[in-house]
């Protein structure tokens, strides 16, 4: 499924807020990062493609996922919520074991119309009841199941702060973007937001849209 640009127009307008997903080919894996403003970004990506006929289904790892930001977008834009709303899903998941469980899922639940939103998946693999051993062997284990759900092109997208300084973290974050096909940095310097939009082909910057507020 493709945007429908002529039914969705005025729900999408001009924003650079949504250029970067507009032109997402949705055949892999891309991420999302940055140090702050990302989970409430990627909300209003998933109203852009909600409203764009897309189903979405979000992991929701550390309690990310905020319903208000996408239903302000809709009374901002001058959308039915309810419609929309029935096409976002959310499963919590807590434990490094439910989500991978939970990851293995959507290899099942892969459909041309649904959109696989990751939200923080990685912070409970080096939570404080998680040994250092186990945390590095689970993620491996993730990142063999993220690898089959890209070769699949299954549409997913990682969000996840590239704040965390643990040793687990930052020898695995790496890994993670080496597998994304498409990398988005957002950065916020001066009270202006910036997105910076790297694929394997191209590079380029976005000014994010003032009006939005994503850095919280």
């Amino acid at each position: 499924m493709e945007f429908q640009a002529l039914s969705t127009a005025n729900a999408i307008g001009n924003d650079n807020l949504y250029n970067p997903i507009l032109n997402w080919e949705k055949k892999g894996l891309g991420m999302l990062t940055g140090m702050s403003g990302i989970y409430n970004l990627a909300l209003h990506w998933e109203y852009a493609f909600a409203v764009s006929g897309f189903k979405i289904f979000n992991l929701d790892c550390a309690i990310r996922f905020n319903p208000f930001v996408i239903t302000q977008e809709t009374r901002r834009r001058r959308v039915p919520p309810e419609t929309l709303l029935e096409n976002v899903f959310v499963q919590r998941a807590f434990t490094p074991y439910q989500i991978l469980d939970a990851l293995q899922s959507i290899a099942f639940r892969k459909t041309d119309d649904m959109i696989f939103f990751l939200l923080a998946p990685c912070k409970q693999f080096f939570d404080g009841d998680v040994q250092d051993d186990e945390g590095r062997f689970l993620l491996d284990k993730m990142f063999l199941i993220l690898k089959r759900l890209h070769a699949m092109e299954a549409p997913v997208l990682v969000v996840e702060s590239m704040k965390y300084t643990h040793p687990t973290f930052q020898a695995f974050f790496p890994r993670l973007i080496e597998i994304s096909a498409d990398l988005w940095e957002l950065k916020i310097e001066n009270k202006l937001s910036y997105l910076k939009v790297r694929k394997k082909s191209t590079s380029s910057v976005y000014t994010l849209d003032e009006r939005i507020e994503i850095t919280r």
